[in-house]
């Protein structure tokens, strides 16, 4: 008889992040609605960083608690631009090109998608 391999996950950690031992330390749970593509600031060092995750407040604490070797140096980042994709390749697609804008692009982006829900702003087009 054959053995056929069991399947992993379609993203990676996807079990750990929709267990609810793993909340934050802030408490919250991740989303399981869907992907969090995010960017960072560091004020102390005027820098952006962008990215992807199901769990939007876990993945800041681990970034602010230097377990990236991208940002340790960085710190203290805060999340000033966010939005939910419904899938993973969704996320992947924009953080992509949310990475290949130039800072000054990337400052533009923020200022003209951060505002309020009721404004009319949206980027259903990225």
């Amino acid at each position: 008889m054959v053995e056929v391999p069991t399947m992993a996950p379609p993203y990676r950690d996807a079990d750990r992040y929709a267990s609810s031992a793993f909340e934050s330390s802030r408490g919250h749970k991740p989303s399981l609605l869907g992907f969090h593509v995010y960017i960072l600031y560091s004020p102390k060092f005027d820098k952006y960083y962008v990215g992807q995750t199901m769990a939007l407040t876990n993945r800041l604490d681990r970034h602010n608690s230097g377990l990236f070797k991208s940002t340790a140096p960085y710190r203290l980042w805060k999340v000033v631009w966010t939005t939910e994709k419904d899938s993973r390749g969704e996320a992947m697609i924009l953080e992509r090109k949310l990475k290949n804008l130039s800072k000054a692009r990337l400052q533009k982006f923020i200022e003209k998608y951060s505002g309020s829900p009721d404004d009319g702003s949206t980027i259903s087009g990225c």
